[in-house]
């Protein structure tokens, strides 16, 4: 954050807030998950539920064609935002397995491309 914002400068709109999240830290992590689902794809706003309790939201969701996968972006709480963690996604009142995964799948080996 220092790159961007000098908190040594006098008062700002928004310096009080930024010197608490310093303090207390970012409340809230961006997360890729990979979703367990049948009929219904993410598409963004969906809650994501770790042990039964609400830690954040979908942003944005679709299927991923190349991965043969369905994807969202979110936002979790810091406990549930570390790679692997198996949290639950609600889609049409159905909640589905959405498990966090690297930040950006892709295809290394260029195997799904086309000729």
């Amino acid at each position: 954050m220092e790159r961007f914002v000098r908190l040594n400068k006098p008062a700002f709109i928004g310096r009080e807030a930024l010197l608490r999240q310093q303090e207390q830290g970012v409340p809230h992590r961006f997360v890729t998950l990979a979703c367990e689902v049948d009929d219904a794809d993410p598409i963004g706003n969906e809650p994501l539920y770790l042990d039964g309790d609400l830690v954040g939201r979908a942003t944005a969701g679709a299927y991923g064609h190349h991965l043969k996968q369905a994807l969202a972006l979110g936002y979790v709480t810091p406990e549930a935002a570390e790679v692997g963690t198996r949290l639950e996604i609600e889609i049409l009142n159905k909640r589905y397995t959405a498990k966090v995964i690297e930040e950006s799948p892709y295809d290394p080996e260029n195997a799904s491309l086309r000729a």
